[in-house]
């Protein structure tokens, strides 16, 4: 099932985009028009990270049980593919050990959240260390996201929330997470 992102969502995100490209919103503006740009770039700011706080919050407390089930399922997996439960149990190990880390990364403005992707790359080396291969790992991430995702949009609007803001927020993560730790981007 393809989810349409919000087009609030998807407008934030890029000039978010554009903002680190190209340097602050509305720098090469008249005054007046870049004074309110810039009111506008700080309100997407802080919705921006009232989303992230939300998602934390959300995710916190149900990523273990994601993991959990996402282990399960790889038990079966690997024993269909062949991989065994040895390997299933090393990731597991791995994949919680990094599950505060991502939870940081969730929560951090863009600039942070690129530090913390490029910082801890070595789970992915560790994870092929011990026989996991790349891309068993995405497909693992991807199930992991789509649980995640619906975590999300279930809890938002006890956060205040449409759950389309929260998942959308969650899917400009995923995309970065993916990219940083398996395409190197």
């Amino acid at each position: 099932m393809r989810v349409r992102p919000s087009t609030g969502v998807l407008v934030e995100v890029l000039a978010r985009q554009i903002a680190r490209n190209y340097g602050a919103i509305g720098s090469s503006l008249p005054g007046h028009m870049a004074e309110h740009a810039r009111e506008i770039d700080d309100d997407d700011d802080a919705q921006c990270e009232r989303r992230r706080t939300a998602l934390v919050s959300i995710l916190e407390h149900r990523a273990h049980p994601i993991l959990d089930r996402i282990v399960t399922d790889t038990l079966r997996a690997t024993d269909f593919a062949g991989l065994g439960q040895s390997v299933a149990t090393r990731y597991a190990a791995i994949a919680r050990g990094s599950l505060p880390v991502w939870l940081d990364a969730l929560g951090a403005p863009d600039p942070q959240r690129t530090i913390i992707f490029d910082q801890n790359t070595h789970y992915v080396r560790e994870l092929i260390g011990h026989g996991i291969p790349k891309f068993v790992q995405r497909a693992l991430v991807a199930f992991g996201f789509r649980l995640a995702h619906g975590v999300a949009r279930d809890a938002a609007a006890g956060q205040g929330f449409a759950p389309d803001e929260l998942a959308d927020e969650l899917r400009v993560f995923q995309r970065a997470f993916e990219a940083r730790l398996f395409y190197g981007a």
